[in-house]
């Protein structure tokens, strides 16, 4: 898609989180989170709250949905994940993890294991099959984190200023990359559809690019005059075709 196709009217607003938001596969439906300490359940062609989940003691960091949206995970500030069933009537959790030490910033998913970031400084993976926990420690506050496109990395996205490459299944890590500025903000990151390439964001509004093996910056140029937040790629486009946002 061209940005001569994109949208340039808004076709609905929904109000009542300012927190992270995330869409369905079908982009049917909706979840959000915010300082209120729910998980909001939406139905997009109406702009309807479904359902609202509550249960965490703090603010809601953020919010993923399950490879079939029958599941919402949601992390938060109470140093815990909590998982919510968006089939059911109940308003309760389905399951609560709270072996951290810290907040919960960020997490990812799989058919079977939910993978949290957290500021405690750990990457822990959770098999819900096997009621297993795994902790990588990277011995700095995490704040984002986000999975390759092939499922064997994770990218974790750390205050000190240094995006790191985590191998799945042993650990190890294998990149680091360097040359933005993360120290006081969360700030998101990802990998290109090909794995080729890293992307995050800067606190001086700079949004860079790196080469995935080498870790040398491509490119970095000056996305908002202030403090950025998000990116995310569109799967019809190359590395160059990211969409961003300011926050601050």
């Amino acid at each position: 898609m061209s940005s001569s196709e994109l949208p340039t009217k808004e076709a609905n607003v929904l109000r009542g989180h300012e927190g992270a938001v995330l869409a369905a596969r079908d982009n049917s439906k909706l979840s959000s989170c915010g300082g209120d300490r729910q998980v909001f359940y939406w139905d997009v062609s109406t702009g309807r709250v479904i359902r609202k989940f509550r249960g965490h003691d703090s603010e809601v960091n953020a919010v993923k949905f399950n490879e079939y949206s029958s599941v919402v995970v949601s992390a938060g500030y109470d140093q815990s994940v909590r998982a919510w069933d968006c089939r059911s009537h109940s308003t309760e959790p389905i399951q609560i993890i709270d072996t951290f030490t810290d907040s919960v910033m960020s997490i990812c998913l799989t058919k079977t294991e939910i993978i949290a970031g957290c500021v405690d400084g750990t990457v822990r993976t959770f098999d819900i099959r096997l009621g297993r926990e795994i902790s990588d420690n990277l011995g700095q506050p995490v704040n984002c984190i986000s999975m390759s496109n092939d499922g064997n990395c994770i990218l974790a996205s750390c205050l000190d200023s240094t995006l790191r490459l985590l191998d799945r299944t042993s650990g190890e890590l294998l990149q680091e990359y360097k040359g933005h500025t993360c120290k006081s903000y969360k700030m998101d990151c990802c990998l290109t559809n090909t794995d080729a390439h890293v992307i995050g964001g800067s606190e001086d509004g700079f949004i860079y690019f790196w080469d995935l093996v080498d870790a040398s910056v491509i490119s970095s140029s000056r996305a908002h005059a202030s403090v950025w937040v998000f990116v995310t790629i569109p799967e019809v486009v190359n590395y160059n075709g990211y969409l961003h946002m300011s926050h601050f």
